[in-house]
């Protein structure tokens, strides 16, 4: 009976080993861990990567000091750098690809793909296909380059990050604009010179306030007018770090700057830093299809949430009145 039961479980293990080189090793080459070595250990040490797609879209992201850089010209948003970096850390096989998706599979990953290339002192050392979810969007279909000969590795697997639910191919999304730091402004000790906003179509609620060595003061038209420093200084506070939603796409952007110039501003916010750097949103309200209503059924002309801003030297933003509604106060409420 005994060695009915030692048989059994000999039998149980061997089995278990078979089935883990089975689902996790490649076809041809069942003891070959290159080919499902996706981890990036020493992310630490990358400085470059590259990632582009077969439509066209492209972006470099390059390490300036502690910065991230997109295409060696923007300022790159640090969560997404972090998620993506993380991404390439932590990715874990979690299967091969099935023997009856195989070819399927494979094409997708070669025609359908976003190639993401890593650099470490301009040198490649990592680089592989990113295709889509698998079946249950739980896992990301990815296939590895050996970096030294150029050549696709024969068997793709399906990835994952341990403890997140999701698929991972936007987070190597190539287009630049996802990756830019949209911050307008960014005042967290509030060093800030001057700040005007006007509104053409209420202009007696335009103001600037101007820092005169410690004190702030409220000016229209040019003339110092009674105002409240404490008022003056908890709108100030509201400057922190104030950012936009995302850009309008290229294939929208001319038509909407048309529309945009025979249209008055909803109101125009100019603010001055310390060392005479002005940042500036020329800002329009957003028009809801026709026939659009509100909760309670009344006309709806503008988005209640968004608007358009022109803003980063000439382009078009999405903005959202939850983050600009408080710098949107009146003259009346300084004084």
């Amino acid at each position: 009976m005994k060695k009915q039961i030692i048989s059994v479980i000999t039998l149980l293990i061997v089995l278990i080993i078979a089935g883990y080189y089975f689902f996790n090793a490649s076809d041809d080459h069942l003891s070959d861990l290159n080919a499902r070595n996706f981890k990036i250990e020493e992310i630490e040490k990358v400085d470059k990567i590259f990632l582009a797609d077969s439509k066209g879209h492209q972006v470099t992201l390059t390490k300036d000091g502690t910065v991230w850089r997109v295409n060696g010209e923007y300022t790159a948003r640090s969560k997404r750098i972090e998620n993506l970096l993380n991404t390439a850390q932590n990715l874990e096989v979690k299967q091969r690809v099935p023997k009856s998706k195989l070819e399927t599979i494979i094409k997708t990953l070669i025609t359908k793909n976003i190639k993401a290339e890593f650099y470490q002192n301009n040198e490649l050392i990592k680089t592989y296909f990113v295709g889509n979810a698998d079946g249950n969007t739980t896992g990301t279909y990815m296939l590895l380059i050996d970096e030294e000969s150029g050549e696709n590795y024969a068997t793709p697997f399906t990835t994952h990050l341990l403890g997140f639910e999701g698929y991972l191919t936007p987070r190597y999304e190539p287009d630049p604009k996802t990756w830019r730091d949209l911050k307008l402004f960014y005042f967290p000790k509030n060093a800030i010179a001057s700040v005007q906003l006007n509104f053409p179509e209420n202009p007696s609620e335009s103001f600037e306030l101007k820092l005169d060595e410690i004190d702030y003061k409220l000016y229209q038209n040019g003339k110092v007018i009674p105002s409240n420093p404490i008022e003056i200084k908890k709108y100030l506070l509201n400057f922190k770090s104030i950012s936009a939603e995302r850009l309008v796409s290229d294939e929208t952007k001319d038509s909407l700057f048309t529309n945009l110039e025979n249209r008055k501003p909803w109101f125009t916010l100019s603010v001055t830093n310390l060392i005479g750097k002005t940042t500036t949103v020329k800002a329009y309200r957003k028009p809801m299809p026709p026939g659009s209503k509100n909760a309670i059924g009344m006309p709806l002309l503008f988005d209640p949430d968004r608007f358009y801003g022109v803003c980063f030297d000439n382009e078009i933003a999405i903005l959202q009145h939850f983050v600009f509604d408080p710098l949107l106060v009146k003259k009346s409420d300084l004084e």
